[in-house]
């Protein structure tokens, strides 16, 4: 286990400190301590080991604790040898102190009334199942405690219940405790008739053959107690037998159970906190308490443990409220590959968010216009040919000219020497072109905004998720306080109810935070035009990550000046209005309306001049007026024309008048453009709010990150202090509420002004015009010396700084 590293180092050190000093050790006060075992078991020695090495650890320097081999006895599983061994024990004159490290013993001594020697009973089922006594929270039996779990089988049961509903349950035991403590069964009977459970206990020997045979048909599941006496070998066998028989099953005893096939348990850590618990209990009866005024109760934290690979193969799948409480071992995963951190989410974004591709094509489309206007300016060629067919009679009167059927064809070819409108509107036309080109930036810049703040998001969610889950396990413990101030008469019954409450709506608010975390996921995914719940893993982020932080790194120095923040705000918006693509896409618009009027301004005088030429022929001709009918004799003769004609031609074009169009189309450019020089004004004021609001933004999140940090480590202190009183009995519930609230709200608190932060500064980015991501390191380190130098010309010197 994990902790047997610990125990023998533990032994080693308080081997080695009698070693060097052994004068030391020879001037405390020799205790030497007994233990009755009920009987072998393969883990004894391991736990053993674990209790002695905490009782040397806690009594090192006041007592010379001695665990003598012949005061160690080992019985044979039946009451009597267990009896046997406690009688000599405590007979030994060597003996000081007695641990009975079995329920067999525990129950023996527990039946003894007062002893004549402290003995501690770590082990027992159920103080209420055994009949132990106890009043007020104690024994009242002189020279004798124990640690006892309050309602430990009612509470497992609920706890079974919880992940799978049941009304019939078998408890298997060690059969070697239910011959001597016979009581076991009837009591447990009449404890879960309370809870309308019907129980049949069943004995468990070395081999589970027999066991298993027993239960009854109509079994529902099985609650399996300390199985002591079986080996490790048999424990797994009778695991994969409740499998193979689709019978959930549940430990009381050990969390290793789970590990080994057994489908939940609540217990985690059980031994080494019961070791510390009786090493606290053997220093207080060494330093002259008496043992029967003891505390008996202990908390011990309940964390549900579910082997998900058992849950499969037997068909249970516990509900979410369950499941977002409960540590999974033998999970089914998907080996996830994709991994994002925050510069790659922008970078995928930015690659093929499908709005941005869009864009993209809108802008490579643009090109063409600049193309058609171009073709305006270039020599035009057209070809074209004509079949007619005329009627008869006026073929014959064309004396030949026109024949009655004929097919013709021309080429002719246009070339514009000078046309202010064309080379207008091809001007216009580029600087369209960058208007949409810096229109694409601005949508590039708002993605990357997008996946940041969606990326960050995610973390925001994770985060709160591991806080909500966090608190839950608070309320779980503080209701373990309160049943244990119940059972030693400090608290009442509606104390347990209300943190019961608080447990059902701190799983409530677990399960919407794990809902929050998928939505926000699905929102990154579809950002990154990747299928809505595909899976992905965070690299969580750091504020001083090297993403956020290269230039920034020098800039965020300054918050704490004032003087420095507002020069450096002074840079900033310099420096936006110098790359801002909303500034240059409206210059852009602004140069293309100043061409509109020119244009419209020169039309009043410039003309329109353009060279044309054609060339035509006659390629076929037949019927009347295809040969020419004029008397050949005649004096009157014309010449004959031959079937191919061409001709070239200088052509001038000027309106003298439209009816007042070419006035109001100037009056109306100029007005267009006299607003688009008011909405650049009205845009550079946005443009520096958005800068200077954005960084103070920055500055104030960034200096609260430390004041909240601060303020959830008060909070989680205070609580630690108050969860102490109220265990003490000391403090109401209602004050150990309000620290756990603070401590919550202060966590997230804390949270979120690492996140706030890191959104304004992607905010602060976005409004200067650049991103981190997008700058190379040379670029980053010319921005370092513009800004520099800004401060120069101030005579500020940051170089000192």
């Amino acid at each position: 286990m994990n902790y047997r590293l610990y125990i023998c180092l533990i032994v080693t050190l308080s081997t080695f400190i009698s070693l060097m000093f052994p004068q030391a050790q020879r001037n405390l006060p020799v205790m030497r301590i007994g233990m009755v075992l009920d009987g072998y078991w393969e883990r004894n020695e391991e736990y053993l080991l674990l209790f002695r090495s905490e009782i040397l650890e806690l009594t090192r320097g006041e007592f010379e604790v001695l665990f003598p081999e012949d005061k160690l006895i080992l019985a044979d599983w039946t009451e009597a040898s267990v009896k046997a061994a406690i009688d000599k024990l405590l007979s030994d004159p060597q003996v000081d102190l007695i641990l009975t490290m079995g329920i067999i013993a525990s129950h023996d001594v527990a039946s003894r009334g007062d002893l004549p020697k402290p003995v501690i009973a770590p082990f027992i089922l159920d103080a209420e199942l055994m009949g132990f006594p106890q009043k007020d929270g104690t024994s009242q039996v002189k020279n004798f405690c124990y640690v006892n779990i309050p309602d430990r089988i009612i509470r497992n049961v609920q706890a079974f219940l919880d992940v799978v509903k049941f009304e019939k349950l078998a408890y298997l035991i060690n059969y070697h405790y239910l011959e001597a403590v016979p009581e076991l069964n009837t009591r447990g009977k009449n404890l879960l008739k309370t809870i309308g459970i019907d129980l049949q206990v069943v004995g468990v020997d070395e081999n589970i053959d027999k066991a298993i045979s027993e239960l009854s048909p109509d079994v529902e599941a099985v609650l399996l107690g300390p199985l002591t006496n079986l080996s490790r070998k048999e424990f797994v066998r009778f695991a994969e037998e409740l499998i193979k028989r689709k019978l959930p099953s549940f430990s009381g005893f050990d969390v290793s159970d789970v590990q080994q096939g057994i489908l939940a348990c609540t217990v985690t850590d059980l031994f080494p906190k019961v070791a510390r618990r009786v090493a606290l209990n053997v220093q207080r009866v060494l330093l002259g308490e008496e043992p029967g005024s003891i505390p008996v109760n202990i908390v011990i934290g309940e964390k549900l443990t579910i082997n998900d690979a058992t849950a499969r193969a037997i068909g249970v799948y516990p509900n979410w409220g369950v499941i977002t409480e409960a540590v999974l071992i033998n999970e089914e995963r998907v080996e996830v590959e994709r991994k994002l951190d925050l510069g790659s989410a922008v970078r995928e974004a930015i690659d093929v968010n499908l709005d941005l591709a869009a864009k993209e094509k809108f802008v490579v489309a643009g090109v063409q216009n600049i193309e058609e206007a171009r073709s305006k300016l270039l020599p035009q060629l057209s070809l074209s040919g004509t079949g007619l067919v005329i009627d008869e009679d006026r073929a014959e009167a064309s004396f030949g000219s026109q024949a009655e059927r004929s097919l013709s064809g021309s080429l002719t070819a246009t070339q514009v020497i000078f046309s202010e409108p064309a080379w207008a509107n091809f001007d216009i036309q580029k600087s369209f072109q960058k208007t949409r080109e810096l229109d694409f930036e601005q949508l590039r810049l708002d993605i990357a905004l997008a996946a940041s703040i969606s990326y960050l998001n995610v973390l925001r969610a994770k985060t709160f998720e591991r806080i909500e889950k966090e608190n839950l396990r608070r309320t779980r413990a503080n209701l373990e306080l309160a049943r244990v101030r119940e059972s030693v008469g400090t608290a009442g019954p509606a104390e347990v109810y209300r943190w019961e409450s608080e447990l059902a709506l701190n799983r409530k608010s677990v399960i919407l935070a794990n809902a929050n975390r998928n939505i926000a996921e699905i929102e990154l995914n579809r950002l990154l035009h990747r299928p809505l719940e595909e899976p992905f893993i965070t690299l969580e982020v750091d504020i001083r990550e090297q993403i956020l932080f290269t230039s920034e790194e020098e800039f965020i120095k300054y918050t704490e000046n004032k003087q420095y923040w507002a020069v450096f705000r002074d840079f900033m918006v310099g420096e936006g209005f110098a790359v801002s693509p909303e500034l240059a896409a409206l210059d852009a618009a602004i140069k293309a309306q100043e061409r509109i009027l020119r244009s419209a301004s020169s039309s009043f005088w410039l003309p329109t001049l353009a060279i044309q030429g054609e060339y035509s022929n006659i390629f076929s001709k037949g019927g009347a007026g295809s040969k020419s009918n004029l008397d050949l004799s005649s004096p009157f003769q014309l010449p004959e024309l031959d079937d191919t004609s061409w001709s070239i031609g200088l052509a001038l074009t000027f309106p003298l008048f439209k009816g007042g169009e070419k006035a109001a189309v100037r009056t109306k450019a100029q007005k267009e453009l006299e607003r688009l020089y008011f909405q650049r004004e009205a845009l550079e004021e946005k443009i520096e709010q958005r800068i200077r609001s954005a960084f103070h933004l920055t500055g104030a999140s960034h200096s609260s990150i430390e004041q909240a940090q601060k303020a959830a480590e008060a909070a989680n202190k205070s609580l630690s202090v108050v969860q102490e009183a109220y265990a003490q009995g000391a403090i109401s519930i209602l004050h150990l509420l309000d620290a756990q609230n603070v401590a919550f709200n202060t966590d997230q608190a804390a949270a979120n002004a690492v996140y706030d932060f890191l959104i304004v500064l992607m905010e602060a980015e976005r409004a200067t015009g650049r991103f981190e991501f997008f700058m190379s390191n040379e670029e980053r380190q010319m921005l370092i010396e513009r800004m520099k130098a800004f401060f120069k010309k101030l005579g500020i010197s940051l170089d000192e700084q």
